[in-house]
């Protein structure tokens, strides 16, 4: 539950508003959200998918600036998370689709073309290897169906922190291999097991790479900003580089990230050698700027951004230097001819967040900026010349750098879903005790109206329209009225008038003499058991409705006793006032 210090401050706060305070959703800084009064990873329930676990989020500042026609892609995991997940948002936070996938940790939620189609695309598999991931990233369509599960070449694994799809067919993926190396240049005398870090492009059709590049051909140990340790004995390699990203440009070169060497390589598509580097021990950049155009540490997602810019998530800090610096946003014009760089623009949350680990730098479409804060619930949209616009956190401030709630790059996309399950249904009285009926369809972004129907068989081929209301968010709720026929169900209808999907028909009455009013769905039977203790609703405490209503009209009575205490003290102050002032009069007398 929640601590006993923040039970008698939230208790305190009903008392004035008679009902349980909630985080707020507008722009607007909610103190109990960032201090844990609804625990680590609030959370946003659902009656029709109790099975959903969704972040609600805390809205710091809005603008309406902020580019609203995208969605919001993330991957919610961590110590305080029950399991790892993707997750599409609206601009206003409400859900729009979230899975998980055969139990495998998840990363890097995108949306990618592949041959004139969009793809939702993500990393799974095991991050437990060292910093980086061993798995496969997968491919779904618009249906949600998996359309391609993509491997490394070489019987490698794919790596989690990276995997994008050229427009010539192939897709860059990170990868990771551990080879041994005479460790003289990190001060061992002795050979040892390293992570070498490779690029490789990969034929989408045929699964084969057509290009391979390995960071120990290239750079020495030496480099690395990275103390070895105790790594490089035993089964404990070292991962001195860390490469984090990888970007192609139109000439066939890439760009790559490398987190321990503070630096991006410049990489020949054709021949491997690289071109230049920036930053790092071995930077070849005059940097225009005082030094602050060379000076990003533990930097993840480079990318170019046009012919002579690039953009960075510049973490400045990781777990081991925490406070050396501020997380930063990073825009540089490079001049590959006269081998200078400078800082164009620089992006600064107004929370000065420290994001220790992972990361992300999005450009989107509308010249706005997009950073995801990793290992730090949060992101933030800038403006192009870095005014803040909208600032938004998906777990508590307070927890930020535990890695409770995490996600390793926070994105926006276009995004259509036509999902081939059906609409989920249930019934649940609500607090004003009566009957209401919840309809919701995970991962459909086309559904304008719900139309809710009646009738008095399940298997009645005419159904009577009893009440229709536009798609309010996720969930829809519609009130049942005691007019209402024994079967109900809801048909979800186009902005353009034609039917997308039907849910399956709930028998109220059954449901009413013969069921507890908890969550009720035909497909409760299918679903794993849900332990209420681990549900957090959007108020914040793990109240069933019957609760909240009790706790409702406690609290309005609990408001109408401070009233009177209040009352009571006013009068009193008042009283002492008016006997001091008859007594100063007396004695002026």
């Amino acid at each position: 539950m929640w601590s006993s210090s923040w039970a008698v401050l939230l208790v305190a706060v009903g008392f004035a508003s008679g009902r349980p305070s909630k985080p707020t959703t507008a722009g607007s800084y909610d103190f109990g959200y960032e201090h844990d009064a609804y625990g680590a990873h609030p959370l946003t329930v659902f009656k029709s998918a109790a099975e959903l676990e969704v972040p609600k989020l805390d809205v710091l500042q809005s603008s309406k600036l902020c580019e609203s026609s995208l969605y919001t892609l993330l991957t919610p995991r961590g110590g305080a998370t029950r399991k790892p997940q993707t997750t599409i948002l609206d601009s206003g936070g409400d859900l729009i689709w979230t899975s998980e996938w055969n139990g495998q940790q998840l990363y890097n939620l995108m949306v990618q073309e592949y041959k004139g189609e969009k793809y939702l695309t993500f990393w799974a598999g095991n991050d437990a290897v060292g910093g980086h991931g061993a798995g496969t990233i997968i491919m779904l369509d618009n249906t949600y169906t998996l359309f391609k599960e993509v491997r490394a070449a070489y019987g490698l694994d794919a790596d989690l922190h990276d995997f994008r799809i050229t427009k010539d067919g192939t897709a860059l993926i990170t990868v990771y291999e551990v080879v041994q190396r005479d460790l003289n240049e990190a001060g061992k005398n002795r050979i040892g097991p390293v992570w070498d870090c490779i690029i490789q492009e990969i034929d989408l059709e045929s699964g084969l790479a057509v290009f391979q590049w390995r960071a120990l051909d290239h750079w020495s140990l030496a480099d690395t900003y990275r103390e070895i340790g105790g790594d490089g004995e035993g089964d404990r390699a070292w991962d001195f580089f860390h490469m984090n990203s990888i970007d192609k440009d139109a000439r066939g070169n890439y760009l790559t990230s490398s987190r321990y060497m503070h630096a991006l390589t410049y990489i020949n598509g054709t021949t491997g050698e690289v071109i230049w580097i920036l930053g790092g021990k071995r930077n070849m950049f005059r940097d225009l700027s005082n030094g602050t155009a060379t000076n990003f540490a533990y930097q993840h997602d480079a990318r170019w951004s046009g012919n002579d810019t690039i953009t960075i998530f510049d973490n400045g800090v990781d777990d081991l230097h925490r406070d050396i610096a501020d997380t930063r946003g990073l825009k540089l014009k490079i001049n590959e001819h006269n081998m200078t760089v400078e800082v164009v623009t620089e992006y600064l949350n107004p929370h000065k967040i420290h994001g220790i680990s992972q990361g992300s730098f999005q450009s989107l479409s509308n010249g706005n900026v997009l950073l995801g804060y990793g290992n730090s619930a949060a992101f933030t949209e800038f403006a192009s010349n870095g005014d803040v616009l909208c600032d938004t956190h998906f777990g508590p401030e307070s927890r930020f750098g535990s890695a409770e709630v995490q996600s390793y790059r926070v994105y926006k996309y276009e995004w259509h879903g036509w999902p081939r399950t059906i609409p989920s249904s249930a019934l649940r009285i609500n607090s004003a005790r009566s009957w209401s009926f919840f309809v919701s369809w995970n991962g459909a972004t086309e559904v304008s109206k719900w139309i809710l129907q009646g009738s008095n068989s399940s298997n009645a081929t005419e159904w009577a329209e009893l009440n229709r209301t536009r798609r309010m968010g996720f969930e829809t709720a519609f009130e049942i009225r005691k007019s209402y026929p024994s079967y109900l169900r809801a048909v979800a209808v186009h902005e353009k008038g034609h039917m997308l999907g039907i849910s399956e028909p709930l028998d109220v009455q059954a449901i009413k003499e013969e069921v507890s009013p908890d969550l009720i769905s035909p497909l409760d039977q299918q679903r794993p058991a849900i332990d209420p203790t681990q549900l957090q609703y959007t108020y914040g405490f793990n109240f069933t409705d019957d609760e909240v209503w009790v706790a409702q009209i406690a609290m309005a009575c609990g408001g109408l006793l401070l009233i009177g205490v209040l009352l009571r003290m006013g009068i009193a102050a008042w009283d002492t006032r008016r006997k001091t002032y008859q007594r100063v009069s007396t004695e002026a007398t």
